[in-house]
């Protein structure tokens, strides 16, 4: 009866051991995904210590290590977001976030408080889709819309990343015309001396010329770049500029 009860201890540690073994082993073990997942359908939850280490997005002085969303591709390799996401109409806007491969020690890159963006997961591929303030609405009116979006994917074992405009943040060549002729009929006055009125129109004729550039005219990039020292915008406006600016060379690229 004891050598009985013995064995049947040896038998109950034995299977711990391949309970603690398979949670070690399956820590980064790819869960069942559908065709689209947007970035709030997959949340981390923590199950346990050994399982918690794989959970957690490399040491960064950005953002903690936990994470708050997975992305779990079919190779088996996991996307890890850690940072500080914004619910808006039911929908998650990441700032201040970086992205993280599951069992690296370093990041694969970090996007700051002033950057806004959306995030899908379609087709293998994680999306960081960025939100900017455009010159997009109906009669050129300012609208967050998706400027670029950043693709992950894995490609024979290694991640890839690439960039692209997105293809509906264009205008028309009514719309170019209509900024070039707003450029040309300007009385201008330099930021100092201007009316908070006169700030703000002109802003939105230097982004709708930004956008007007980036849809290719030639004429809109040239007048783009003598905004500066007909406006001199000052402190935050040409912060705004030096972004437009950016987001336009984003675009050649």
């Amino acid at each position: 009866m004891f050598a009985f009860s013995n064995k049947l201890v040896a038998i109950k540690i034995m299977k711990n051991l391949y309970i603690l073994l398979y949670i070690l082993i399956a820590g980064c073990a790819p869960k069942q995904q559908g065709v689209v997942q947007v970035a709030e359908t997959e949340e981390v939850s923590s199950t346990g210590a050994d399982e918690g280490y794989y959970n957690k997005c490399a040491a960064s002085e950005y953002a903690e290590s936990e994470p708050d969303t997975a992305f779990i591709f079919s190779n088996r390799s996991k996307l890890l977001i850690c940072g500080y996401p914004e619910l808006r109409e039911g929908r998650k806007v990441y700032s201040e976030f970086v992205l993280s491969e599951c069992g690296k020690d370093s990041i694969i890159d970090f996007w700051s408080a002033v950057e806004e963006y959306e995030i899908r997961f379609d087709q293998d591929t994680l999306q960081l889709q960025k939100l900017e303030l455009l010159a997009l609405g109906k009669n050129r009116e300012f609208v967050k819309e998706k400027w670029l979006t950043e693709y992950f994917y894995y490609e024979n074992g290694k991640l890839k990343r690439e960039k692209k405009l997105n293809s509906e943040a264009r205008y028309s060549q009514d719309q170019i015309d209509q900024s070039l002729q707003e450029y040309e009929s300007t009385k201008w006055q330099t930021q100092n001396g201007a009316t908070e009125e006169y700030t703000e129109k002109k802003m939105k004729l230097a982004n709708s010329l930004m956008i007007a550039a980036a849809s290719g005219s030639e004429k809109a990039e040239v007048y783009f770049q003598e905004f500066k020292s007909k406006f001199q915008p000052d402190g935050a406006f040409l912060e705004w500029y030096e972004q437009m600016a950016e987001l336009l060379e984003s675009a050649k690229k």
